[in-house]
């Protein structure tokens, strides 16, 4: 755990501006591969719930970069793809990449 120790003497402002700056990029991603991929094999790849209640409602862009969940194996490698890229850049930026 030296990554998180060495976050102990930075301030706490930074690292949530970090995390700020890692949720728009998660965003506009998953907003990236969602055009790339296109409307038609997302909707082969992946099922989107059918039963929505009043705290399960979505706005335009929740419902855009809504994927769903996977459900042929080209849908669960995108899934995989697109967690460790988040994942592994938000980690790297967040605790490996130095504060100045």
């Amino acid at each position: 755990m030296e990554g998180l120790d060495a976050l102990q003497g930075v301030e706490s402002i930074r690292i949530v501006a970090r995390i700020f700056y890692m949720v728009v990029f998660a965003f506009v991603f998953i907003s990236i591969i969602s055009v790339i991929v296109g409307k038609e094999r997302r909707l082969t790849w992946f099922k989107k719930r059918t039963n929505y209640r009043f705290f399960s409602r979505r706005g335009f862009i929740g419902e855009y970069i809504n994927f769903g969940y996977p459900r042929t194996w080209q849908g669960l490698l995108l899934a995989l793809f697109m967690i460790a890229v988040i994942g592994g850049l938000g980690y790297a930026y967040i605790v490996l990449y130095p504060y100045a």
